[in-house]
């Protein structure tokens, strides 16, 4: 089943569906938002793999890093003033985090996002 959800968000279908929903319809989203302007929202991952680990997503269809337009400062200043504000709030300075984005075969949702997290990676068992 993993495998199947993993091959359908690969699609171009899945790639539409999300962008649409990000960029016109966000607020269908259930989740829980830890930040939102205009540009961007953040929330806690519904599978975290750190201790802290949010997920900061922008509203417009953007697919991936490389599609990040390059001349828009809001954009960028929203994210920078985002990520500062909940890096200062969740005390990470002191003891750290990490910003990662993922591409290609390593970017399995269709839609750019950014995670922010902290603490050691969880280890599976079993």
């Amino acid at each position: 089943m993993h495998d199947l959800l993993r091959g359908f968000l690969r699609t171009k279908t899945a790639r539409y569906l999300a962008g649409a929903v990000l960029s016109k319809a966000s607020f269908l989203i259930p989740v829980k938002r830890l930040r939102e302007n205009s540009s961007w929202m953040a929330f806690a991952h519904p599978n975290p793999s750190y201790p802290i680990h949010i997920l900061i997503i922008p509203k417009r269809r953007i697919a991936n890093w490389l599609a990040l337009p390059v001349d828009d400062p809001t954009l960028y200043s929203e994210y920078i003033v985002m990520t500062q504000g909940m890096i200062r709030d969740f005390c990470l300075e002191e003891t750290g985090y990490r910003l990662i984005t993922n591409g290609g075969k390593y970017q399995i949702f269709p839609h750019l996002h950014i995670h922010l997290v902290a603490g050691d990676e969880y280890v599976a068992t079993g």
